[in-house]
């Protein structure tokens, strides 16, 4: 796993009030694995971008909140009546696809949006043609 946060870094980004001593190292260890995960192509961890450490420290943030790694059991369901006289009709529908990005809490949001130029897409490859 890389090291792109450091508590320091956190610390001097956020103030020394961000989380509970006791929870600061967990919580830089869960944003580095959230932020290795992500594959992210050209940072050098050694000279971190500015985008990249308020990225890592606003996930940091939100895993000393318990939100970071926040596991959902259920989805949201939404129901709708309509009756007009002897006619009704009824729908069902899921409200909000929790995997989305707007299902995200907004500082994890704020950090997928910082290292937009570093996310690499999964799915991509290069053509050599010559």
């Amino acid at each position: 796993m890389a090291t792109y946060i450091t508590t320091a870094d956190v610390d001097a980004i956020l103030g020394a009030a961000w989380a509970a001593d006791e929870s600061k190292a967990s919580a830089v260890l869960q944003a580095n694995a959230y932020l290795t995960a992500m594959n992210l192509t050209g940072i050098d961890t050694q000279a971190m971008p500015d985008e990249a450490l308020q990225a890592g420290a606003q996930l940091a943030k939100c895993a000393a909140a318990g939100r970071l790694y926040q596991q959902r059991t259920e989805g949201a369901l939404e129901s709708k009546s309509v009756k007009a006289g002897p006619v009704s009709s009824s729908k069902t529908y899921g409200a909000v696809d929790q995997n989305s990005a707007a299902a995200q809490p907004a500082e994890v949001q704020l950090a997928l949006a910082l290292l937009a130029a570093w996310r690499s897409n999964p799915f991509a490859f290069t053509v050599c043609r010559g």
